[in-house]
């Protein structure tokens, strides 16, 4: 199991608002990987 402390350090240091930027070049699936993601990970909880 990965230890989370660094997850809980960085909520607690930000009050549980943080972004994340995801960059590269053109037509690499920077669009499809958040939409996945968020389908995945975020929306069904």
């Amino acid at each position: 199991m990965a230890d989370t402390s660094i997850y809980r350090d960085l909520a607690e240091r930000t009050s549980h608002t943080f972004y994340l930027g995801v960059i590269g070049p053109v037509r690499t699936g920077k669009s499809t990987f958040i939409k996945k993601f968020m389908e995945a990970a975020v929306i069904p909880n």
